[in-house]
């Protein structure tokens, strides 16, 4: 059974739920691009486009639920909210490995000094 969390953004409530691998692989190539060119962002100028396309544009794009309005109105808390709960029930897991998996990385790193 996949996760999910409800979140409320600008008062509407939203229940986040996982993705399948497939639907994850999708979103990571629509978003990705908007991320290269924050770190690409040469003035502050050039930032803030880049936010504002990722927030008003791409948050409606992986949550269809929400418009470009519902983001300006929002309090950057359920922002906050709705992207801790998006990672939560998608990506836990890996970092649940992950975080198991480093102290074995971090061993075998020490023993070939």
């Amino acid at each position: 059974m996949p996760r999910s969390r409800i979140v409320t953004v600008n008062g509407k409530t939203l229940k986040i739920e996982e993705k399948r691998i497939g639907e994850l692989e999708a979103l990571a190539e629509k978003v990705g691009a908007s991320f290269g060119g924050a770190l690409a962002a040469n003035t502050v100028g050039d930032l803030s486009g880049t936010v504002k396309a990722v927030l008003y544009e791409k948050i409606p794009e992986i949550i269809p639920e929400l418009t470009s309005d519902d983001i300006k109105n929002a309090y950057p808390s359920e922002i906050e909210a709705l992207v801790e709960a998006f990672v939560d029930v998608n990506f836990t897991g890996v970092r649940q490995l992950l975080g198991q998996a480093m102290p074995l990385l971090q061993a075998g790193l020490t023993q070939k000094r």
